[in-house]
């Protein structure tokens, strides 16, 4: 599990801002929020421009780093959206993450010139560094990889890749992907258990421009499985009956079945289009370690909002971070005032910690922030 991310000079986070997972309260109702003394479910509020979005950019950035290519729309996206406007030409963008892996504490910090530019490394388990090195004070100490399997590696070779190369596709891999793709590692490693957790982090926005496959039929292949989906949207809102059609070319397509049948993709309301990304995401692909869901809501009914949130809690068994404007979700119904986190000046604070009002479950937790109870 994530225990906590720090940012600087990311976008339009100017200073560090910091999520803390470990900052847990002694609050004895809505428990399922925290599992293994972490905040396990949180929803992050906000006003429009304060960095929501970019937020979760930040945290998935080191996702992006261990699985995607240097071409990857990710980095060619974000090569000239990358560092914060006013940092000066030689101040770094600065990430650290802190996993709780098992028993150990793992560390991991690194510096970037631009999206797809490393040039500072260092990981830690338990307080004590595994490698570090800083491309440029030319410092390095690669004498402890061997504690990880990743001692017989040539850590010289490693450095000189991408030197004075300025084609992207070029760029050095971090250290941490290098050992992760070049090392055999068990399943009960630290290494292995960091990869398959970082691997599994997933963003998502509701107002993204990703779109859903046009040709749903793959997803289907079986009458279960799209049994499994047409529940699913029925038990959300969405009174329906689908059904698999074969297309010239042979495949099946999936449309909704009416005396003349209607062809998904084509036909969707903006709130069915947001169930059925969500769907795909997390129901047809693998399980997700770290979920980081902007605007989640953006269009679905308030009660259907509530229950995506229950969902999660219920179904979902990774750590999951919402945000929303939805203020009808703040509620200790749903979870708790260490769980709910507000957004603004590049800082965020639970509710529990922007008044001196000793929060109790009895207490309105919409109405104290609309009143402007929690200053932040």
């Amino acid at each position: 599990m994530l225990r906590k991310f720090e940012v600087k000079n990311y976008k339009n986070f100017r200073d560090t801002i910091c999520i803390d997972f470990t900052d847990v309260h002694d609050y004895k109702y809505n428990e399922y929020c925290v599992k293994d003394g972490l905040i396990d479910k949180m929803i992050v509020y906000g006003k429009n421009a304060s960095g929501k979005s970019n937020l979760g950019m930040a945290l998935l950035d080191l996702a992006m780093d261990i699985q995607s290519s240097r071409n990857s729309a990710y980095f060619r996206n974000n090569q000239h959206l990358y560092k914060n406007a006013d940092a000066a030409d030689d101040e770094l963008v600065e990430f650290v993450y802190s996993f709780q892996i098992d028993d150990n504490t793992v560390d991991y910090a690194y510096k970037k010139k631009d999206v797809s530019e490393v040039v500072f490394e260092e990981l830690s388990v338990n307080g004590k560094i595994i490698f570090r090195y800083d491309l440029i004070s030319g410092e390095s100490d690669f004498s402890n990889v061997h504690k990880i399997g990743a001692g017989e590696l040539n850590w010289n070779e490693f450095l000189e890749v991408g030197a004075g190369d300025e084609d992207v596709e070029s760029t050095k891999p971090t250290a941490l992907r290098y050992i992760i793709y070049n090392t055999i590692q068990s399943e009960s490693s630290v290494v292995y258990k960091l990869a398959q957790f970082i691997k599994g982090m997933i963003a998502l926005s509701s107002t993204s421009v990703n779109r859903i496959p046009f040709d749903l039929g793959r997803y289907f292949e079986d009458e279960k499985s799209l049994e499994k989906f047409e529940r699913f949207l029925n038990n959300y809102g969405v009174n329906c009956k689908l059904v698999l059609k074969e297309q010239l070319d042979g495949k099946k397509d999936l449309y909704f079945d009416y005396k003349k049948p209607l062809h998904f993709a084509s036909n969707l309301s903006s709130g069915t289009y947001a169930l059925t990304r969500f769907y795909l995401q997390f129901f047809a692909k693998r399980k997700p370690t770290f979920i980081y869901m902007d605007e989640y809501d953006a269009y679905y009914h308030f009660e259907l909002s509530e229950k995506i949130v229950r969902l999660l809690e219920e179904e979902f068994d990774c750590q999951v971070v919402l945000t929303s404007h939805n203020t009808n979700l703040l509620s200790n119904s749903i979870m708790r005032p260490d769980c709910f986190m507000i957004l603004s000046g590049g800082k965020l604070t639970p509710i529990c910690k922007a008044t001196n009002r000793e929060l109790r479950q009895g207490h309105n937790l919409e109405k104290l922030y609309i009143n402007g109870e929690f200053n932040v």
